[in-house]
């Protein structure tokens, strides 16, 4: 059996139909048609309803996933469940070694992809960081807070008291000050 797939936006109603026309063409049996609302459910239908020995079938590859990582990994899928899997207009079809061999190929971007944007990352930090700036949250308590909560524990105030003083609770100033606060 052969399953087409296609997705459109809301302004993309001639692409949708030249996607469909594409697809009957191909001569599939079934149709799903994602649009900007159903966010992929009828993808995952369409995935879902195929079977060992079936076809899905798109117009593009960039019809398919937002990412290459999403792609390579749906495309593995179906792989693995031994379905063909054909792209139309980019002359695709994994029953044949090139279309394999494509799949293969676009795992490995999807591998680089991930490293750069690992790398990309890492060095933003680190440039962030030379400038003084950290990631996470900002603290809860500034300098001034903290050395008043440091002053009053130490004066013999109970924690409780100072928490409400400097507007903390008691678990940031047990966990900030340590085992000063206990006293």
């Amino acid at each position: 059996m052969k399953v087409g797939y296609l997705r459109h936006t809301g302004v993309e109603h001639k692409k949708s139909d030249t996607q469909l026309a594409v697809l009957q063409h191909a001569g599939c049996d079934t149709f799903f048609v994602d649009d900007v609302q159903s966010n992929g459910a009828k993808l995952k239908s369409a995935v879902s309803s195929l079977n060992s020995g079936d076809t899905f079938v798109i117009a593009k590859f960039d019809r398919l996933g937002k990412t290459i990582k999403g792609v390579v990994d749906l495309l593995n899928e179906l792989a693995a469940r031994s379905i063909t899997f054909v792209a139309v207009e980019d002359a695709v079809d994994t029953s044949t070694t090139e279309g394999r061999n494509l799949v293969h190929v676009m795992a490995r971007l999807a591998l680089m992809d991930k490293a750069l944007r690992n790398e990309r990352t890492k060095a933003s930090l680190a440039i962030a960081k030379t400038k003084g700036r950290t990631g996470g949250r900002p603290p809860s308590l500034s300098q001034e807070k903290l050395d008043e909560a440091k002053k009053l524990i130490d004066g013999g105030m109970p924690v409780r008291a100072v928490a409400k003083i400097v507007g903390s609770s008691q678990a940031t100033l047990y966990r900030v000050l340590g085992a000063k606060a206990v006293g």
